[in-house]
């Protein structure tokens, strides 16, 4: 039986276990209350601690529509690579759910006692995230929680969502090429003291946003036109290669004052619209880039495609909004949603692969 539209979950900060609550918005704060617990377990958020979008943005991907069961008669529906939620016991009395993904499923033949059908396949999960996360376990179906396709945000989760963009300010909206943390490559808030320290191909601007998910035919041209058009704001844009083995590409828009930066990003960041393509694929604000394609970028590699005599016009990529409360909406929403899930399970290989090539470069010396 699937969940009830209402229902969500929060995957909360002190054990990072996913949990069924409601949320309540009063004022400047959300309340979550967690469901079977009494009231001193609430979790209460006030709008104002969050210190950038980045972090906002993290908080919203805490809150999903409730997983529902795996019936023993579904048992089909998962196969290699699926990501799903999973319950694990610490004890008797202490039984949490966490993200996996599939890596194995062993089929059995399903027993029928008294006609009900009963599955006695396992299934090989890698923990995603949580005290596990890494670490590879057998389950049973019991065991199993299928995530739905998430839709329209909870109301309250939503209201509070944007009163914590207006109070974040320009300071922590601001992101920029020229502060790259050395070990991760995340871009990240700016100060005064460094802001004019980047130059991108040589054009005098400052202010940069990245975007991941986009048409890999998509040129830089739409994007300067399309951004004017919604926003008044006028920018460049580039847009890079992709791998043949992507579906979709990455790109810049680089902006000349901090204003058009804030505003841009209140474009983005409002939740009753989402920017698609004709195709239908929706733009994803990017976390985090590389260091070869940050530095690429600010060496003028992929200049503005809209500068590039060569440039194949003909290829009809469109952009547009959709709104809350429509078709389109609810798919980009999935969309929008399946690629942010791609994209966390795609950064916990990137850091299980350093962890073994961290083993087999540097070994641990023997006792």
């Amino acid at each position: 039986m699937a969940a009830p539209e209402d229902e969500q979950e929060f995957r909360s900060y002190p054990d990072d276990a996913w949990y069924s609550v409601r949320a309540v918005h009063d004022g400047e704060k959300l309340r979550i209350k967690y469901s079977n617990f009494p009231g001193d377990h609430d979790d209460v958020f006030e709008a104002s601690k969050f210190e950038s979008l980045e972090k906002l943005e993290e908080f919203r991907c805490r809150f999903r529509r409730m997983s529902v069961q795996l019936q023993d008669r579904e048992c089909s529906k998962v196969a290699e690579g699926l990501y799903l939620c999973a319950s694990h016991a610490f004890s008797d009395y202490d039984v949490r759910f966490y993200d996996a993904v599939v890596e194995h499923v062993i089929h059995k033949k399903h027993s029928f006692t008294s006609g009900e059908e009963e599955c006695m396949c396992s299934f090989i999960i890698l923990w995603q995230h949580g005290p596990l996360a890494g670490k590879l376990v057998e389950k049973k179906v019991e065991n199993i929680c299928l995530i739905q396709s998430s839709t329209k945000l909870d109301q309250n989760v939503a209201s509070f969502l944007k009163t914590a963009t207006k109070k974040i300010g320009t300071k922590c909206a601001v992101l920029s090429l020229s502060q790259i943390q050395p070990s991760e490559g995340w871009i990240g808030n700016i100060s005064e003291s460094n802001r004019q320290d980047t130059d991108i191909g040589g054009v005098d601007n400052h202010y940069t946003v990245l975007l991941e998910n986009l048409e890999t035919d998509l040129s830089a041209s739409t994007i300067i036109e399309f951004i004017h058009r919604q926003t008044s704001i006028t920018c460049q844009a580039f847009v890079s290669p992709s791998l043949s083995s992507e579906l979709y590409t990455r790109g810049a828009i680089v902006l000349d004052s901090e204003k058009d930066l804030k505003n841009l990003y209140g474009f983005f960041n409002d939740p009753d619209h989402i920017v698609i393509s004709s195709r239908g694929r929706p733009w994803v604000v990017a976390k985090s880039f590389t260091r070869h394609y940050i530095s690429t970028l600010s060496n003028g590699t992929f200049m503005p495609k809209s500068e590039k005599k060569f440039e194949d016009s003909s290829t009809g990529i469109e952009l547009k909004l959709v709104h809350s409360g429509t078709e389109e909406y609810r798919r980009a929403k999935e969309l929008k949603d399946l690629f942010l899930e791609f994209s966390f399970h795609q950064e916990r290989l990137h850091k299980r692969l350093a962890m073994e090539e961290k083993k087999i470069l540097w070994p641990s010396p023997s006792l």
